[in-house]
């Protein structure tokens, strides 16, 4: 009767032991998966961030095309501007 006991001691503890394992399992092979995607994705995002720092250029240089002369014909305005009030006030002053 004692072997039988510990026959089946035995194969509970086996039971336990393979349903201990099936996380194990699992997490191995998603530590694993995302090994390989690392290892993959690497190529694809510096290709990627070479892609959107050339974008990000382009539209540097469309965004300065389309303001310089914005600003320029701003800064213009205000430089006659204030010559014409410095003229106003000194003839103001003295006349």
């Amino acid at each position: 009767m004692g072997g039988a006991r510990d026959i089946a001691l035995i194969f509970l503890s086996l039971e336990a032991l393979v349903i201990a394992l099936i996380p194990l399992v699992l997490v191995s092979g998603l530590a694993y998966g995302i090994y390989r995607l690392h290892r993959l994705t690497r190529t694809y995002l510096q290709l990627a961030q070479v892609y959107a720092q050339q974008a990000n250029d382009a539209v540097g240089r469309a965004s300065r095309a389309v303001a310089e002369p914005l600003i320029r014909a701003h800064a213009a305005w205000c430089a006659g501007t204030a010559v014409l009030t410095y003229l106003i006030r000194r003839i103001r002053k003295h006349g």
